[in-house]
């Protein structure tokens, strides 16, 4: 007989996690008005940012500062 507990809804990443988790920000880096508009962003406009970081490799170790600040 199959369980019928039902399992908790995944919490929905915000776009600032999503964005820091592929490497695009680093959020402490980013005040709380930038956080915000980033949070405005659409999914699609996060996932074309990802797959840009994906294309583009990740930024050396030590050296964030140096990743193009995308929302210039």
């Amino acid at each position: 007989m199959p369980s019928k507990t039902k399992s908790k809804p995944k919490k929905k990443s915000s776009n600032v996690e999503r964005l820091e988790t592929a490497g695009v920000l680093v959020s402490e880096q980013f005040t709380d008005d930038d956080k915000k508009t980033v949070e405005k962003l659409s999914e699609t406009e996060v996932t074309a940012l990802i797959k840009l970081r994906k294309k583009r490799g990740s930024a050396p170790e030590g050296k964030h500062h140096l990743r193009p600040n995308i929302f210039v």
